[in-house]
């Protein structure tokens, strides 16, 4: 009997849950460390990706200024960099999309803060730039790409990979993730009580 796709998208994304081990969620513990510690200072996140993985980038950006569990706690800083669309289009008009995260952690990011990337892939252009753009200012990169890492798995402070290279179901996890990344940095600043 042939399996539906939903079937068969779902079985891959059990697969790839089933046998994730502690290199997939290492990374995400040291995640839930450095960015509670840079919102402990009074520093923010800077969230971005393309694509899927910009509408992820502004998804959690929503939990770090609202809430996860806790409804009643103070916002953290974050900036989703791929939510200003006369930006997006200004900068990718008059520098080139290449430079449309760059421009913005360069102005907008600040030592001690975080940048927050996701790419499937691991070699967009324009998240690399990002990178780079934040190591310059001292801000700590993580990325969040699919198992191979792409070029960005070396260029990072903490790569997070997911244990999949299909694009759907690497984005699917990649909202897994950080929710529970930012439901831990809510448990650890602002508790339920």
């Amino acid at each position: 009997m042939n399996k539906t796709i939903f079937e068969s998208n779902f079985e891959r994304l059990k697969e790839s849950v089933n046998t994730a081990g502690k290199e997939y969620f290492e990374p995400a513990e040291e995640c839930v460390r450095i960015t509670e510690q840079a919102i402990r200072r009074g520093n923010k996140v800077l969230l971005c990706g393309n694509g899927g993985s910009a509408s992820t980038a502004s998804h959690i950006t929503n939990d770090f200024i609202g809430h996860m569990r806790n409804w009643n706690r103070d916002g953290y800083p974050a900036i989703a960099l791929t939510a200003d669309i006369s930006v997006l289009t200004a900068l990718s008009n008059d520098y080139g999309y290449d430079q449309v995260f760059s421009k913005q952690v360069t102005v907008l990011g600040k030592p001690g803060d975080v940048l927050w990337g996701f790419s499937g892939s691991g070699n967009s252009q324009n998240i690399i730039n990002a990178v780079e753009a934040a190591k310059a200012k001292g801000i700590t990169t993580v990325m969040f790409t699919g198992k191979g890492g792409g070029k960005l798995k070396e260029l990072v402070d903490l790569w997070i990979p997911v244990n999949t290279d299909e694009l759907m179901l690497a984005e699917a996890l990649h909202l897994f993730y950080i929710h529970s990344i930012a439901e831990a940095i809510e448990a650890n600043i602002s508790p339920l009580s």
